[in-house]
């Protein structure tokens, strides 16, 4: 082989795996390709027609919708109440954890958890309709979750890992939860809850997408940002614009929980990560 020769074959190479690189992973999910979606409710979706089972899952939250869109085979293994216990090792409903879905020949995973455990939405359903004068959030533990809070980057961490373990080839794309507490949430009449609750609830929030964002970074994990995005589309919205239901169910969905719309968008950001990265 001449030199020349060997020149010409080597830029061959290179320009064939540079056009490899430079695949998104929506180009590298074959129609069929495996998809796994874990998460708690937000991920599945209570309340949202139609349901499937007995977990809040529906066969219109945005798992669904990625999978019909990029004609998938979807395994959901979300379920309301879940926590990252429950993905990672902890059965819940008679049902073995998430992760065991998660297979070697598994292409894509999308994961929506973290507020469980941490009490986040339960103590804004404790908290919603109370006095505006009793300042509910003063009376939960907040001890413990702060304590919850300090340890979930940990939790998160090590679900990620052993994700990637079981399905090395896997694209994982982390759903954050959309906001529900915008700026002016303490003039929201649409939450039922008093300023106070509204305050440390909004910060209980911002807190849990800060957690998010910072596990994701440290392990280069794509986000569909769903809490940054849903600004200007939370309970205080108008109805035909909400992504997050308030005290009440305003179309669909389940209270302080993703709209059949939310679930749409959130969707939409899942299919936009999976073009962009």
């Amino acid at each position: 082989m001449t030199m020349r020769t060997r020149v010409t074959t080597l830029c061959c190479l290179l320009l064939v795996s540079m056009s490899s690189y430079a695949q998104s992973p929506a180009d590298r999910l074959p129609q069929g390709a495996r998809y796994v979606a874990l998460g708690s409710s937000f991920a599945a979706g209570p309340g949202i027609p139609r349901q499937l089972g007995i977990c809040g899952r529906s066969d219109h939250n945005y798992a669904n919708l990625v999978a019909r869109a990029l004609d998938l085979s979807l395994t959901d293994a979300s379920c309301s109440g879940a926590t990252v216990d429950n993905i990672r090792n902890t059965p819940q409903n008679d049902m073995p954890p998430q992760i065991d879905a998660v297979t070697p020949d598994t292409a894509l995973v999308t994961i929506t958890i973290g507020g469980n455990d941490i009490s986040y939405t339960s103590s804004t359903f404790a908290c919603s309709g109370t006095a505006a004068d009793e300042h509910c959030t003063a009376n939960l533990d907040r001890a413990a979750i702060d304590d919850a809070l300090e340890g979930l980057p940990g939790e998160l961490g090590a679900m990620l890992d052993e994700i990637e373990s079981r399905a090395p080839r896997a694209t994982i794309v982390f759903v954050n939860y959309p906001r529900m507490f915008p700026t002016n949430a303490v003039n929201c009449s649409e939450l039922a809850l008093s300023p106070e609750d509204t305050a440390y609830l909004a910060d209980l929030g911002q807190r849990l997408e800060d957690v998010f964002i910072g596990v994701t970074a440290s392990r280069r994990v794509p986000v569909a940002n769903a809490y940054v995005r849903a600004a200007g589309h939370g309970p205080c919205a108008p109805v035909a614009q909400r992504w997050v239901n308030g005290a009440t169910v305003a179309v669909n969905g389940s209270r302080y929980h993703p709209t059949a719309a939310g679930h749409a968008e959130m969707a939409r950001l899942v299919l936009d990560v999976l073009e962009s990265n």
